[in-house]
């Protein structure tokens, strides 16, 4: 991956609708050039598909939450993440090092729904105990990616 293919992932993380004149002009190649490029991007993996952001609180859901979770010996983030998809509440579910076993990124339209949403996550075959962490803003999300210095 050159400066060239980092300089199209930047734009592409920024507004993945830019047409590729857009991103042409802003990297200094042309549309052709730059649709060929994103295409290698996509077939080799780098590029995985293409999403709409959504303004949560625009959907009423606006209380944001970490929910740790603690796993019992024999259960695993395998074991346990196909209950938490099933949740519409659950934004991210991720594996983690450390005291607990499992991290639950989630949104509610309030406090309340999210006690509701920890109970049933707490009837999870596998789950110990939870310990939730509410955010009261957010500074900024989606940071563009860059590649690490050998990619």
């Amino acid at each position: 991956m050159d400066d060239t293919d980092r300089a199209i992932l930047l734009e592409l993380q920024r507004d993945c609708r830019q047409t590729y004149a857009d991103i042409a002009h802003k990297v200094a190649l042309s549309a052709a050039t730059v649709h060929a490029r994103v295409k290698n991007l996509e077939r080799r993996g780098v590029v995985h598909g293409y999403s709409a952001r959504v303004n949560p609180a625009a959907l009423g859901l606006s209380t944001l939450a970490f929910i740790q979770v603690r796993l019992e010996n024999n259960s695993n983030c395998a074991t346990v993440a196909p209950n938490f998809v099933q949740f519409p509440e659950v934004e991210e579910c991720h594996s983690i090092a450390g005291d607990v076993d499992v991290i639950l990124k989630v949104r509610t339209a309030n406090p309340h729904a999210l006690e509701l949403l920890l109970y049933r996550v707490k009837q999870v075959p596998g789950v110990v105990r939870t310990n939730t962490m509410v955010s009261l803003s957010t500074a900024f999300e989606h940071q563009p990616l860059e590649p690490a210095g050998g990619a």
